[in-house]
């Protein structure tokens, strides 16, 4: 196996992990803002969010703490092939299992908040919900088995959990083996549940460029997938090759850095496709003043009234139920209209708000009758 590239950039590290901590802040801030807009209500898939931003918030401190410490970007004296015991090696190892048991937490609640996410989403589906019901107790068990197997890997026997690589490796559980098979499945995991939504997409009938767009909302969970391919790379590679990878807390390092990278994507990940709602208030106000598009472009009404559960809970997908189906003439706030001057007439009244009177929203009111020669294209019910 070759020898790892050492990360010695502390700075670089302190900096990572403010700029991830605000991100993930304001992830899950907006994802409350977002049901609040909605009038959705929060679910279970919310607070499991706030959950894991709170040990992921930790988790981040036990980073951050380790690195000013220089247990992170440090480096251990190498005498004969094998690491030298040193107290700054000793406090790496503290910081070690500090993380270790919070990452467990942090990976487990995430995926968890994601199951809850689908089910809210695409719930509708009977298969959907039956594989949810499956994942989800088997993420519980998962999440639990490995937490108590990290707590309790050197027994009640506190202090060998920082005790000499030697006697932590001699008295203590083969923890090589046990984060090898952590890391396998976690990886397995994140791609059985971040690739679950897709052949629903795939199922509805919609557009194909549509379908795309929704899936890549999706797909940008294989950056946490990346993040744990790197973490277990780096794993094996400074585990089970000692002779070339012999430095220990420079080992460390890279091992904790990608574990921190991963919680952190996973966390932003998890909140993405509930933005939705913010994204459209916010790009609503820089297209407010827009009203046409041009002559024979088209343009669009925007309209109050009730939208489907799919958009309620961030994201603008269609409507399941084969009652929703037939609604195709109903105007939401996420239908677009696009006219085009042909054959045919239109016909549509009313305010863009849903109390019938003029306000201060953002978009195009009307209460003129429309009666001309116009036809339809593009019209999708939602």
């Amino acid at each position: 196996m070759p020898t790892v590239p050492h990360v010695d950039d502390r700075n670089g590290v302190i900096v990572m992990t403010a700029v991830f901590t605000l991100l993930i802040i304001l992830a899950v801030a907006f994802r409350f803002y977002a049901r609040h807009l909605t009038r959705a209500g929060y679910g279970a898939d919310d607070w499991l969010a706030a959950a894991a931003l709170f040990f992921t918030l930790a988790l981040n401190g036990i980073f951050l703490g380790a690195t000013i410490e220089g247990a992170i970007t440090g480096h251990s004296p190498v005498r004969d092939g094998w690491p030298v015991t040193t107290p700054l090696q000793i406090v790496a190892q503290k910081y070690k299992y500090a993380f270790q048991i919070t990452e467990k937490v942090v990976f487990g609640l995430v995926k968890l908040s994601l199951l809850f996410l689908w089910k809210r989403l695409f719930g509708s589906s009977k298969p959907f919900r039956i594989v949810c019901r499956v994942m989800i107790p088997i993420t519980v068990a998962w999440t639990l088995a490995f937490l108590f197997t990290t707590i309790f890997q050197c027994g009640t026997r506190w202090t060998m959990n920082w005790a000499p690589i030697g006697i932590f490796l001699t008295q203590c559980i083969e923890s090589l083996n046990v984060l090898t098979v952590f890391s396998v499945t976690d990886i397995l995991s994140d791609l059985i549940i971040i690739a679950m939504p897709v052949p629903v997409i795939w199922r509805l009938h919609q557009p194909t460029r549509k379908k795309i767009a929704l899936t890549s909302i999706f797909l940008v969970g294989f950056f946490t997938i990346g993040a744990g391919i790197a973490r277990t790379y780096m794993y094996l590679v400074t585990s089970y090759d000692k002779e070339d990878n012999p430095d220990f807390i420079a080992d460390f390092t890279l091992c904790i850095l990608w574990s921190e990278i991963e919680a952190n994507v996973a966390m932003l990940v998890c909140c993405m496709p509930t933005l939705a709602p913010v994204i459209g208030k916010f790009g609503g106000r820089i297209l407010s003043s827009i009203h046409t598009t041009g002559s024979g472009k088209g343009f669009r009404l925007s309209s109050g009234h009730k939208r489907s559960k799919a958009t309620d809970d961030g994201l603008e997908l269609p409507a399941l139920s084969n009652s929703r189906r037939k609604q195709s003439s109903r105007l939401s706030s996420d239908t677009q209209l696009l006219w085009q001057e042909g054959h045919g007439t239109v016909t549509a009244a009313g305010y863009a708000n849903a109390h019938g009177q003029p306000s201060n929203t953002p978009g195009i009111m009307a209460r003129t009758d429309i009666s001309t020669t116009y036809e339809v294209k593009g019209s999708e019910s939602v």
